[in-house]
């Protein structure tokens, strides 16, 4: 295999109605960006036919690979799964719910061949329930409180990274975030971190399976994953 450019990773948790939709306009924007490239579709053991319907992607192009999790993982684990089997130079994990575009690939690059090593996507323009933004808005409270994370979007499905984040990316914590962790390995290892405007579409199939405020003990949990996050953060 030769080197691989860019890698997209697309954690997939039941998303049947979507993933050939997401495929069909990932692989000609990662076409239009002119350099080598895989996807990875990683299944987080879903209930229906995500895996299948991604395979038939997977069996006429030797750049698509699917990855089935023997059990579910969370969305974390999804991450985790993508930071160790991606292969490219620059990596992009991208929800595969149909609400980011792969189009934007370009912003990210810029960002990165400006210096940064890790950059967040910022729906800035949101196409989501209240019940989403008001999610929203917690996280971002709590990254302002335990993590003063700089930034506006603490939970967008999307962001790219290069191989000097690679190499230090770890995520130790089962939940169904990411990017806090994302964060403080980034910070521990005093690299740079950007953000960046992206597009955000209305969900057009499925159901989210983000439902992080279902009860209070679900609460609690995310609670505490931002103050373990916290001490894992080196001082300054």
């Amino acid at each position: 295999m030769g080197t691989i450019e860019v890698t997209l990773a697309l954690p997939a948790y039941n998303e049947s109605e979507n993933i050939s939709s997401v495929l069909d306009a990932s692989i000609r924007a990662l076409e239009s960006l002119g350099t080598t490239w895989e996807v990875i579709v990683i299944d987080n053991f879903s209930s229906d036919n995500t895996t299948e319907v991604a395979q038939t992607y997977a069996d006429r192009d030797p750049r698509v690979r699917v990855i089935r999790h023997d059990r579910n993982r969370l969305y974390s684990g999804s991450c985790a799964t993508a930071i160790r089997e991606a292969n490219g130079n620059r990596v992009a994990i991208m929800d595969s719910d149909g609400q980011a575009l792969a189009a934007d690939l370009p912003l990210f690059m810029e960002r990165l061949d400006n210096g940064a090593n890790l950059v967040f996507g910022w729906r800035k323009e949101r196409n989501d329930p209240f019940s989403r933004l008001a999610i929203s808005a917690v996280f971002n409270w709590l990254g302002k409180f335990k993590l003063k994370f700089p930034f506006h979007d603490l939970n967008c499905g999307y962001r790219v990274f290069d191989r000097a984040f690679l190499e230090v990316a770890e995520i130790k914590h089962e939940i169904n975030l990411a990017n806090p962790e994302l964060y403080v390995r980034a910070y521990n290892a005093g690299l740079t971190v950007d953000e960046v405007a992206i597009q955000h579409l209305p969900r057009a199939g499925g159901d989210s399976s983000h439902d992080f405020l279902r009860s209070g003990k679900l609460f609690v949990n995310v609670y505490r994953y931002f103050s373990a996050l916290r001490k894992e953060m080196k001082t300054r």
